[in-house]
């Protein structure tokens, strides 16, 4: 309807004139046309709606595309429908008089229901409320205080999804008053007074560095118990190494002195063992002697090894000389 009343006025410009014969006011008909036009011209983009006013009255609403209005009489007003990001920051006390800070972000957008009456969900969005967002953060803080308050400063962070679940309930109803949907709550922050998290961190580094300490100590003692067992089994394992090496030696005195016994019956057992000893001496004198820069010292003994009964017999030492 709008659009004929504008194409018949628009005409009537042009030949009204050329119909009195007023030739001249043509042009100037032509360029009040297009003014007008203009004027009248009215694009939607999409997520975007006009509600058009007709004196200050409400009078329909403008969907995405092309529309002519009548200038001056109408007017527009703009509404998106696209998802809006609005970010809450809150404070509050917790019941054991810790400050904290919740952040939030919120998102929501007008409830498109085709309906361009004044029931619709435009219409309250654009007239039923001035800011939607000051009443979001009126809701959110009186929301959020009041939960707040009934935990203690360590519970707090355990408490991102009730919180948020708590408040996307409430305001969902109050913007639905208004023509708005909700979207989601995102609980995108939860901090304590600075001085409180200073000492929180102190406390869990405190810890960590406890844990690490009983750990290390832990790995010591550890080393040290299997470095004991070691020694052990090292000193077992020579022990038993020498108890074999002198069985060994006790049987060949035995099967030696049973030889000799039998080479020649008239010797007794401490004859052979003498004998036995003696060349055994013999071997470890010529064993030295075969090194070089070797020295021998005979403490108490004649050359044959044995003690001498007297003093005169008996070789003289260094720390005898001294």
């Amino acid at each position: 309807m709008v659009f004929g009343f504008m194409a018949i006025a628009l005409i009537m410009a042009i030949l009204v004139p050329f119909a009195l014969g007023y030739y001249y006011l043509i042009p100037f008909a032509i360029i009040f046309d297009i003014i007008v036009l203009s004027l009248s011209v009215r694009i939607v983009k999409p997520n975007t709606v006009k509600v058009v006013e007709r004196l200050w009255k409400y009078s329909r609403i403008l969907r995405p595309g092309f529309h002519l209005i009548i200038p001056i009489i109408e007017v527009t007003r703009n509404q998106v429908l696209y998802r809006r990001n609005f970010p809450v920051e809150v404070e509050g006390v917790t019941s054991d008089n810790v400050t904290a800070f919740i952040w939030l972000n919120v998102i929501y957008y007008v409830d498109d229901d085709n309906d361009s009456s004044k029931n619709g969900a435009i219409f309250r969005s654009i007239y039923s409320i001035d800011d939607p967002r000051t009443m979001m953060r009126s809701t959110i803080d009186e929301q959020l205080r009041w939960m707040i308050v009934s935990f203690t400063h360590k519970q707090i962070f355990s408490k991102r999804e009730e919180l948020g679940n708590a408040i996307e309930e409430r305001l969902r109803e109050k913007l639905s008053t208004f023509g708005y949907k909700l979207d989601s709550i995102q609980v995108r922050d939860v901090k304590l007074d600075n001085t409180v998290m200073s000492a929180m961190n102190k406390v869990v580094e405190t810890q960590k560095f406890k844990e690490a300490a009983l750990n290390e100590a832990e790995a010591k003692k550890i080393m040290q118990v299997k470095e004991a067992e070691a020694e052990k089994e090292s000193k077992i394992l020579l022990w038993e190494g020498m108890a074999g090496q002198r069985l060994k030696i006790a049987e060949w005195f035995k099967e030696s002195v049973d030889m000799i016994k039998e080479a020649d019956g008239s010797l007794n057992a401490e004859k052979v063992l003498q004998f036995l000893l003696d060349s055994s001496r013999i071997e470890t004198l010529g064993n030295i002697g075969n090194q070089e820069n070797s020295k021998l010292i005979y403490l108490n003994e004649d050359l044959e090894g044995k003690t001498s009964k007297s003093r005169e017999d008996k070789l003289i030492a260094g720390s005898d000389i001294m």
